[in-house]
């Protein structure tokens, strides 16, 4: 609905406004009525219309000074304006101010109906259009910071289209990453974009106060900046991201315990050297992992690119061969060491604690590999999860978690493909079992070599074939015994038995009685 404020002095004329049309359908809510100049100037500041009816003659202040001062209040604002006199002075200084038209007393229902569609359907069209504007300069925006950081990631030229404004300005440009945590705890992915998407707006709003030459969006490491200034008013710039810093953790009522820390590169006097700005920006980003400070300026001080860790071979090798035997609480064991060894690292940092992570997740995803696929998308799943975490501790559990919920997966997996082979063979023994069934005649039946299948039968079934068959031929002849047809000699043969004293001897082995003292008992 479209908000609208009324003014007039004659309390009839603002009645038979409200009463004259039906606003709703039209599309419009009246917020406000006023019936001086003053107050009608208080409504548009309390209110945000988007429509001003305002008689030209008023107490207080005229309609048109009125308007001129609304416009300044509210630029989008629109206004119609009524009087009840024919002088062209009055609708040419109400035109100069951009007012949608001009309806003269006694007010026809007709004319205002008709003035009011064409404003509906005008309104709605610059609201598509500046939305598509603001996408589109927001894409920009999006665009050049995506290639920007990824310049710098990669150490690579930053070669791409930027907004002319970077260029033609003079000054210096630096880059900042505008990090914000959840202290305590992992946020999930969309609700960490809900986060995100409010601290890009307050940094969008509050940069305006520096200059209107800059650009920002969401990358993984939080809301990336880069920015132009005439001259680099470093006062001004630490006031700004402070204001920025404290109005994001001011959110702590609605998101939690927020953590903002900012992190800025050095200053550059050229647009294309930005990069190394912006690559100062997200080491002090990664940092934060180890060393938790909230306020990091390249200006201050140097992020050491070169230190970087390896992690040694035969660590390597105990994670891979942990990850291969599916050993979950070899794997913990592992982690658990491997960490303290990296956090024991001097100078450690946070690019070289991303080292170890990665190194981590690459033995283990070779080791899984010797056995089964990992899932799709899980090397970039646990990526993902690295950038949400607030501090190392919280990339040391991930890793646990993950990597460990992998690892029972896939054993999960080895023991289904495991077992379907000897589900295939215990249907075969069910149909087969009254033959002369060998075990090399079950395993060829379910394409496995007999040695190894034996081996897996016993995993799977707790006994050898031989006594899987023995058992489920007994109770076979115990079904057949309580019946009165077959004599025990008919059972015998008819569970796979051609000699009776062997048959016997092992149903009394299994039972306690002969087959014929169970007849008996049961008959």
């Amino acid at each position: 609905m479209l908000k609208v404020v009324l003014a007039d002095d004659e309390k009839k004329i603002l009645l038979l406004l409200q009463k004259l049309i039906d606003w709703e359908r039209l599309g419009y809510e009246i917020v406000g009525t006023a019936n001086d100049g003053l107050r009608a100037l208080e409504l548009v500041r309390e209110l945000h219309p988007d429509l001003l009816i305002t008689d030209v003659r008023m107490p207080g202040c005229s309609g048109i000074e009125l308007i001129q001062r609304a416009k300044a209040l509210q630029p989008k604002l629109h206004f119609i304006v009524i009087s009840g006199y024919r002088k062209f002075e009055y609708a040419q200084n109400a035109l100069k101010y951009g007012v949608e038209d001009y309806l003269l007393k006694p007010l026809k229902k007709e004319e205002l109906t008709g003035i009011l569609m064409r404003l509906s359907d005008k309104l709605g069209e610059e609201a598509a259009l500046e939305f598509q504007l603001k996408r589109s300069k927001e894409r920009q925006q999006d665009l050049l910071m995506e290639s920007l950081g990824n310049a710098a990631e990669h150490q690579q030229p930053f070669l791409a289209y930027a907004d002319e404004g970077f260029y033609a300005a003079e000054g210096v440009c630096f880059a900042a990453v505008v990090r914000v945590d959840l202290v305590g705890a992992i946020p999930n992915p969309e609700g960490y974009q809900v986060i995100l998407r409010s601290a890009l707006e307050i940094v969008r709003r509050e940069l305006l106060s520096l200059t209107d030459v800059f650009a920002a969006s969401i990358r993984k490491e939080g809301v990336a900046v880069v920015l132009r200034m005439s001259a680099y008013r470093t006062v001004a710039m630490k006031q700004c991201f402070t204001k920025i810093q404290k109005e994001i953790e001011q959110q702590r009522d609605l998101f939690g315990n927020l953590r903002c820390t900012i992190c800025l590169g050095s200053r550059q006097t050229d647009f294309m050297e930005t990069v190394l700005s912006m690559r100062q920006a997200m080491w002090f980003c990664q940092d934060r992992l180890c060393h938790p400070q909230t306020w990091r300026d390249a200006e201050t001080e140097q992020p050491e690119f070169r230190q970087r860790y390896m992690m040694e071979a035969a660590q390597k090798k105990r994670f891979q061969v942990a990850a291969e035997c599916l050993d979950t609480a070899r794997f913990a064991q592992e982690l658990e060491q491997s960490f303290q060894t990296v956090m024991s690292q001097p100078g450690l940092n946070g690019q070289m604690f991303e080292d170890w992570f990665d190194q981590v997740l690459a033995a283990c995803l070779y080791g899984m590999q010797q056995d089964g696929q990992a899932a799709e998308g899980f090397v970039i799943r646990m990526r993902n999860r690295f950038w949400l975490c607030p501090d190392a501790k919280s990339v040391f559990q991930v890793l646990k978690q993950d990597i460990s919920r992998e690892l029972q997966r896939l054993g999960e997996e080895r023991s289904l493909r495991e077992m379907r082979p000897i589900t295939e063979a215990k249907r075969y023994i069910q149909q087969h079992y009254q033959e002369s069934l060998r075990l090399e005649d079950v395993s060829s039946a379910v394409g496995f070599n007999a040695t190894y299948f034996s081996t897996l039968f016993k995993k799977e079934t707790g006994q050898n074939f031989l006594d899987y068959l023995t058992e489920l031929r007994i109770s076979k002849a115990k079904e057949l015994l309580c019946g009165e047809t077959l004599s025990v000699q008919d059972v015998a043969e008819t569970v796979g038995y051609s000699d009776l004293k062997y048959f016997s001897r092992l149903f009394k082995k299994a039972t306690g009685v002969s087959p014929s003292d169970y007849k008996k008992l049961y008959k």
